[in-house]
């Protein structure tokens, strides 16, 4: 057997594996790191194949050197093998080529009239079941999603995975990460809490009363975003006020801070006297990265 017909082989006998591969990739591995570290190991293994095939076939040549098997008994050795390469391609033997000769002729040579080989005809009608049952798969019973349906699914899928790793996350924010929640449905929930834990002090429009006016430009710890998240976490014992980190969760201090962030400006009746330092909200958020960032 030469070495062209041997590595024939052993590529057409691979061919059907890469497909195999790409199906089980597609269906159960959904990383393109595991797509292409398959791919690559397929490749070393071919051409590790025909690394040993080629050693291999050295090595024989060297011991027969050596033994001083002539050309006659290599022959002999490999007869078996060439039966069975002119079975699996239906080989003429060359003393029966006269009856498969063509008329087409060309500088002297003249044309075969074999026979495909019987593997790679029942290749070609698989292929065509394959086919069928694609276009009845995809086309026309719908059971199987097309490229476009399938690129929606994967998404709606990868959508809903971020949706779940962010619900997880949601309770990893601290003074340094908070952001002003934008949302009517994070506003309503921090208009709850705040009717439920901070009117008693702060007065129902955030006017003030024991504790600070939220309304004005005057803040006694800070009036940024996280200022305002700070002094809910840790509260001020001092003053009397105690820390809400032991019965709100991180997101509803967030949601109880975007609350008051939008009290600014507003005109409830009665507002306590300012008290500490005026905070310019405008000029803070100039003279930096701007402070409200949606978090729907």
């Amino acid at each position: 057997m030469t070495k062209q017909r041997l590595l024939s082989i052993l590529i057409l006998g691979l061919l059907p594996l890469g497909g195999f591969a790409q199906e089980a990739q597609k269906g159960f591995l959904e990383t393109y790191y595991v797509e292409i570290a398959i791919t690559l190991a397929l490749t070393v293994c071919v051409l590790t194949l025909i690394a040993l095939i080629v050693a291999l076939q050295a090595v024989r040549a060297l011991i027969r050197h050596k033994q001083g098997i002539t050309e006659e008994e290599q022959s002999a050795s490999v007869m078996g093998f060439t039966t069975i390469w002119s079975k699996i391609n239906d080989l003429k033997p060359i003393e029966k080529e006269s009856d498969i000769l063509t008329d087409h002729e060309y500088d002297g040579i003249r044309e075969l009239d074999n026979n495909l080989p019987p593997w790679w005809t029942w290749m070609f009608y698989a292929t065509i079941v394959f086919g069928v049952v694609y276009l009845l798969n995809y086309h026309v019973l719908g059971t199987g999603e097309l490229q476009e349906q399938e690129y929606i699914s994967e998404m709606t899928a990868a959508e809903e995975q971020v949706a779940a790793y962010q619900a997880t996350q949601a309770n990893n924010v601290d003074e340094n990460s908070v952001t002003f929640l934008e949302s009517e449905t994070a506003l309503a929930s921090g208009g709850e809490i705040f009717a439920q834990y901070c009117v008693a002090c702060h007065g129902a429009e955030g006017q003030g009363g024991v504790g600070p006016n939220l309304t004005d430009e005057f803040w006694i710890h800070g009036g940024s975003m996280s200022d305002i998240f700070k002094t809910i976490k840790y509260g001020v014992p001092q003053k009397g006020m105690i820390a809400w980190s032991n019965q709100l969760t991180p997101v509803q201090m967030q949601e109880v801070s975007s609350y008051i962030y939008t009290m600014f400006g507003t005109t409830p009746p009665n507002p306590k006297e300012p008290q500490g330092d005026k905070y310019d909200r405008v000029e803070a958020e100039e003279s930096s990265e701007p402070e409200i960032a949606l978090n729907e």
